[in-house]
């Protein structure tokens, strides 16, 4: 999946501190402090726990469920804009798949992304999900790796990793033995890049569509 742009995420922020009649800039910053949270599955009820959470933080009183669901409205519309397979993903897992090569997701993400997957084309063409707000584990650390690894039943050292280098996947993969390459799509904005620890000095190999990796398998 393309990631989305740093404008349009924060603007679903502004969006929910404006709803529930918050600090824009108090919010924010509060919203960023809990995304640990969110993206290991703290809270059992999903993203109303975590804005919940967010309020408490600010000393405002508990949103209603109605509030709630009106402050999450336009983060469910960017999913549904911008949740969608990456030029070349479905090609790949699809051949993948035709050629019997195991494959796996690893995903750092909000309890709200799963589901969206699941209605997704690209549902059933891997075989192992890894969901950081399932699993309670998150990148780079060696544990979601080898969690995804250990379900495949395969060595760390016999995959290929590919990711857009957020969060540190890339070195995280390589640490615990996989061989690891960014996508870097030639019309990427570097500007609008949402994740906050891009491999932005990663010198390990690139490709600019998925597809080149075919030839590596």
């Amino acid at each position: 999946m393309p990631e989305f742009p740093r404008t349009a995420f924060y603007e679903t922020v502004a969006h929910m501190a404006a709803t529930l009649g918050a600090d824009p800039v108090a919010f924010r910053a509060a919203w960023d402090r809990t995304a640990v949270d969110r993206q290991t599955g703290v809270h059992p009820d999903g993203m109303p726990g975590n804005l919940r959470s967010v309020c408490a933080a600010l000393g405002m009183a508990a949103p209603s469920d109605a509030a709630i669901g009106a402050a999450l409205a336009p983060r469910a519309a960017m999913y549904r804009r911008w949740f969608h397979p990456r030029e070349g993903a479905v090609e790949v897992l699809t051949e993948l798949r035709a050629r019997h090569v195991p494959t796996a997701l690893i995903s750092m993400c909000a309890p709200d992304t799963p589901a969206m997957w699941r209605a997704s084309p690209l549902a059933g063409l891997v075989d192992v999900e890894v969901f950081s707000s399932e699993v309670g584990l998150r990148k780079p650390d060696a544990a979601i790796y080898t969690y995804a690894t250990d379900r495949l039943g395969v060595s760390p050292q016999a995959c290929l990793y590919c990711g857009d280098g957020a969060y540190g996947e890339l070195t995280g993969a390589a640490a615990v033995g996989m061989t690891a390459y960014l996508i870097r799509p030639p019309d990427l904005n570097a500007a609008e890049a949402l994740t906050p620890e891009p491999e932005r000095d990663w010198r390990g190999p690139v490709v600019a569509d998925l597809r080149e990796l075919l030839s590596f398998v």
